[in-house]
Parts: C-alpha cells; structure tokens; sequence
C-alpha cells in the first residue's frame, strides 16, 4: 500500500494484481499483490517469482487500454521453457485490475490509522470497484453478513457470492497483538522471534528492575504495571494474544483472569503440570467458569519438539502462535507426543 501511495503523490498511473484463490502448494496466501506503474517498476508478488513477469505484461496491457479486469489462471508448468506456471505444483488464481486513486474505498483505506480495522471488498467483475466497510458499519448485502462476521473474527480473506456476483473480501488488520506477562530471557527471546513472523510484543511486567527497556529491543513497549492494569494499557481485546511466562502466580493467576474475561483469541500458561494445576485451582476459586478456564494453553508451546533452553522454548511457543493465527490448533488431548 505505501507504495501506491508513493505512485499515487508522483502522479503514476498504476496497476494491481490480488492474489484471490490458491490451490494444492502455494507459496503466498491469497491476498498478496503484485503492483506496476506506468512506467513497469514493480513491486511486491504472488509467488515466488514463478509468474510475476508474465503479471507485469497484463497489468502493463490493461494501464494501456488493452483488456478489462479479469482473473488469470496459473498451474504447475512441466515445461519451464515453454510455459508460465507454478514449479511448486500448486495453482492459483490472480485478478488483475487498474489502480484507482481517486476511489473512495482507496482513500479510507489509505487513511486509516494503524490500530484500526475494516474488511476491503472487490468486485470479481466490471471495472473491479473496491468497497471498504469499517466495523460499524453494515454489509452491502444480505448474503455477506454471515460471511463477514466470521472474516472479522477469525481474519483472512473468503470469496463471497452474492446476487451482484463474486467479491474478494479481506480482512483489513494490524499485526496480531502478542502480550508477555512477565519479563525474563525467555520473554527477550520471543520478542524477537514473534517480530520476525509478524506479531507486535509488548512485555508487561511491573518489576522495573527486570523489565528494563534496553532488555527488550524487539518488544513494541514495555509496561511497568500490575497485569490487568498492563494489558488494559496495551489495547487488549479478543483479537489479543497472551503468554503468560512469569512463573509466578501473584502475576499469572490476574494475567489469565483478565485474557480470559476479554475472551483473547490465545492465552498460554509456562509452567509444569504442578503450576498448571495450581493456576487453575486459583482461578475456580475466584470464579472463573471451567469453559474459560480449559481454553488455556498450558504448559505453553508445542511440547513435542523437546525444547529446553529459552530460545529454544520461545520457538515452540511461537509455533503455538502461528497455529492459533491459522486456525490450527487442536485440543491439548489430540496432540502427539
């Protein structure tokens, strides 16, 4: 998006191309882009070079006035000389469009801020107008309310057909919050793994002698509050992520109690089968129903990688991270090992 805007302030006329549907193995998700100026500088992609050149060609013909909008099919090429396609085996379908600066969907999205959300829609047809809905505001037709409830909830992107035609809808987000309670090396490791996959860390930890700042470069913020005080401070919400690694239960038991009354997407205990026990003991005895109590996931990270030093710890839990953000996690009793 930053560089459309760039385009956009030069006066460059600009193409895109989304990423709408994948099949079998496919290096990006759908939702990627491809964008091309007037003048052919390129930037972003849809795979992982396989088919970008032959984009460039049909978004510089489309900016010419050859063609409408329309989607593009690539599969697996067997022979690389003769065909553009997918080495990778999988296929995908891309849709390509003109850029249209002036568009009001265009300039909402341009200027909303960083912590906001919205669903961006488009047209599968005609000239691929764009729609962009904040969350307050209602669906443009009966058949997308449903659909779009569980985009805003879960995130992503879906294809929604409706009575108009097919729109491409996606979900509209800032990174995925990642809450540490409790600061340690362990903490300091998964800042900054969690960066590198995309999360935002913030440490909060009211020990200021532990959670001193320069500790935590990769950390977002650090905040030197008790838990409920902290999370609050940090924005948490049921799009929330929350390791809980304190180890300790004057801040653990409040951490779990306040990120399981905000319903947060993911919230993770350290800790052995005594300390997970103990916790939850704690947390029956203030109240907190057994529903709530079992969406906990502890001890916290896939404990089948047998991890043992911290940054081998913070991978695990990372992984654990990236299943929720996917929609892959199972029942503790379901995993293996």
């Amino acid at each position: 998006m930053a560089t459309l805007r760039e385009w956009d302030a030069a006066g460059l006329a600009s193409a895109e191309a989304i990423l709408i549907r994948t099949q079998h193995s496919s290096p990006r998700q759908a939702g990627a882009r491809l964008v091309v100026n007037e003048h052919g500088a390129v930037a972003g992609a849809v795979s992982m070079g396989c088919v970008e050149s032959d984009l460039r060609e049909y978004l510089l013909n489309l900016m010419s006035g050859q063609g409408k909008p329309r989607t593009i099919h690539y599969g697996a090429s067997f022979e690389p000389l003769l065909e553009v396609g997918l080495s990778c085996g999988g296929e995908i379908d891309v849709w390509i469009r003109r850029h249209d600066s002036a568009s009001p969907a265009w300039r909402a999205l341009s200027g909303m801020l960083p912590d906001e959300r919205a669903v961006l829609l488009t047209h599968l047809a005609g000239d691929s107008p764009q729609v962009l809905l904040r969350p307050e505001e209602t669906s443009p037709s009966p058949e997308m309310v449903a659909p779009l409830a569980d985009l805003r909830l879960r995130g992503g992107t879906q294809l929604i057909t409706t009575a108009d035609g097919v729109w491409f809808a996606e979900s509209i987000a800032p990174e995925p919050l990642l809450l540490i309670v409790g600061a340690s090396p362990l903490s300091a490791a998964l800042c900054a793994l969690a960066a590198l996959a995309g999360f935002r860390s913030v440490i909060v930890d009211p020990r200021r002698d532990f959670a001193r700042r320069e500790l935590f470069p990769a950390a977002h913020a650090v905040i030197h509050a008790w838990p409920e005080e902290g999370l609050r401070q940090a924005g948490m919400d049921r799009h929330s992520y929350v390791a809980v690694l304190a180890h300790d239960a004057k801040l653990d038991v409040p951490a779990l109690r306040a990120a399981l009354a905000a319903n947060c997407h993911y919230v993770g205990l350290l800790g052995s089968a005594k300390t997970q026990a103990d916790r939850r003991e704690l947390l029956a005895a203030e109240g907190v129903a057994p529903a709530a109590i079992a969406r906990i996931r502890g001890p916290i990270g896939l404990k089948y990688i047998g991890a043992l030093e911290p940054t081998e710890i913070a991978v695990s839990i990372l992984a654990e991270l990236i299943m929720a953000r996917r929609g892959k996690l199972t029942p503790r009793s379901e995993e293996h090992g």
